[in-house]
């Protein structure tokens, strides 16, 4: 039977591999992001989720979702300790904690009423230091808290799941102060491996659910330490 999913941050990366995946499954896909969405057969929405009012109007359209995929996020270049200012730090916080909780908390009723599962993407580095900046650590470490309590206190009701990807070859690389060569993204996780992650959470039977899990590239990282 088709099972209804919602894909936040599903214009590239990530997020529209994991829509095209569900997709292929048979899935109906509603695809939510900022930018237009190149993914014929997904049902396509234009949508801030930083935008309080606007992911609770959106949410408002559906009784019950299956699977909800929560993979919009950004960095920025001014990113070092010495360099973050307020206004960088509540760039990255808004999009990698501020949105997955507005997201989470409007379609909160629809999970539950369809005993759905939750998706968000993290990151490696919310559980261990790298390069990524203090803002942006913060933020996953925060993303990983939250989905360890939404676990804890949905008692069985709904599923919640963390991906925690190693570095993947998507364009969030561009925002690095230096953007590495191709022969390094080579070696990196593709968009594909991350939404093959996503897919098999939600495809688990109703009884089993991973609170988290971390995916790296095999050539290239090692947890704590990033080359």
């Amino acid at each position: 039977m088709s099972r209804t999913v919602v894909v936040i941050g599903a214009s590239s990366g990530i997020g529209l591999e994991t829509a095209r995946a569900f997709l292929g499954q048979g899935d109906r896909v509603h695809a939510a992001a900022r930018r237009s969405i190149d993914l014929e057969g997904v049902v396509p929405h234009r949508l801030d989720f930083t935008d309080r009012d606007a992911v609770d109007a959106f949410a408002a359209e559906f009784d019950g979702v299956d699977a909800l995929i929560v993979a919009a996020g950004t960095n920025i270049k001014e990113r070092r300790l010495h360099e973050l200012t307020h206004e960088g730090w509540d760039t990255v916080v808004g999009a990698n904690l501020n949105g997955p909780f507005n997201a989470l908390r409007a379609f909160l009723p629809a999970l539950r009423a369809a005993h759905g599962t939750v998706v968000f993407i993290g990151s490696v580095s919310g559980a261990w230091t790298d390069r990524s900046g203090p803002a942006y650590q913060a933020a996953k470490a925060g993303l990983l808290a939250l989905t360890r309590a939404v676990g804890f206190e949905a008692s069985g009701e709904i599923r919640s799941t963390i991906i925690l990807p190693g570095v993947v070859d998507t364009e969030i690389l561009d925002n690095r102060p230096e953007p590495p060569p191709r022969e390094v993204r080579d070696q990196m996780l593709m968009a594909e491996d991350v939404a093959a992650a996503c897919v098999f959470a939600v495809n688990l039977p109703p009884r089993a659910f991973i609170p988290e899990l971390t995916i790296l590239p095999t050539a290239l990282q090692a947890i704590g330490k990033t080359t």
